[in-house]
């Protein structure tokens, strides 16, 4: 259930952060009490929301659905910097994130454009294009991350809030189901090493840097880095898989990098 695969991936995080965090937490949490609405809202979207929604997207639609929904991220990104703030993106962004965005379609898409054209749209693709909606509002609150913070501790906390709306949703799958999610497991140790491996990669590595990228770029310049995904996703494929490297790759790989450099030459500039 995703319920359960939400709640023990930041179970994982959480308690994996806590070793590394604990030093810096007497000082951290009484800056993060004076901005209380701001990590409300950053563990809210970030864990609890996100989560969610992404799981029920993967779990009812289609891979190349979610990918290309969820590579509107960077463009939401943008939308609301545009809308919500002083900062507004420049041309040289829009187009960046544009062109690295069709780099990343030819990637999900083969290079097959007709899969455009025969998609057809199911409840799963509402939940997609709503958690790259939610994951681009959760990068423009952690710019009112309160200053000081340390990063670790900005993750452990964000994973508590967001463990305090995941437990009953959990709670509750274990009622409906009637036994625990362990239980579902099959076989049992592979599983759980999945859930180990999200917990401890996307929830606490994933999210420790990314974090770190927002507030040194911006949410706008970090967000078209997001097109990298599918970019490493072919290159893990191609050498522990086994897959072809085709053209199609090339192309999209040499789109996404143009887009990269196209949306961030201004912070170059100014570096």
């Amino acid at each position: 259930p995703f319920e359960a695969l939400a709640f023990w991936r930041w179970v994982v995080a959480a308690v994996m952060l806590f070793p590394f965090c604990a030093r810096y937490l007497g000082r951290d949490l009484r800056l993060m009490a004076q901005h209380k609405m701001s990590m409300f809202l950053i563990g809210f979207t970030g864990v609890f929301l996100f989560s969610i929604i992404i799981y029920l997207a993967a779990y009812n639609t289609t891979a190349v659905n979610t990918g290309l929904l969820n590579a509107t991220a960077p463009v939401w990104v943008l939308i609301f910097a545009a809308v919500l703030t002083a900062n507004k993106p420049t041309l040289s962004q829009w187009v960046g994130v544009l062109v690295a965005g069709v780099g990343t379609a030819t990637i999900i898409a083969k290079a097959d454009f007709s899969v455009f054209t025969e998609m057809s749209f199911v409840s799963g693709d509402v939940f997609a294009m709503v958690s790259a909606m939610v994951w681009a509002a959760y990068s423009m609150l952690l710019k009112r991350a309160p200053k000081g913070v340390h990063p670790l501790s900005l993750v452990f906390v964000s994973a508590l809030i967001g463990l305090v709306f995941l437990t009953p949703l959990y709670v509750w799958s274990l009622v409906v189901n009637g036994e625990p999610f362990f239980t579902h497991l099959d076989p049992a140790w592979p599983d759980m090493m999945k859930i180990f491996y999200i917990g401890a990669g996307p929830a606490f590595f994933g999210y420790l840097f990314w974090n770190r990228g927002v507030s040194i770029v911006g949410p706008a310049t970090a967000g078209v880095f997001m097109y990298l995904i599918p970019v490493f996703a072919s290159g893990l494929a191609i050498v522990f898989l086994g897959e072809e490297l085709h053209l199609y790759h090339l192309g999209g790989i040499a789109l996404i990098a143009f887009g990269i450099w196209q949306a961030t030459k201004k912070k170059r500039a100014v570096s």
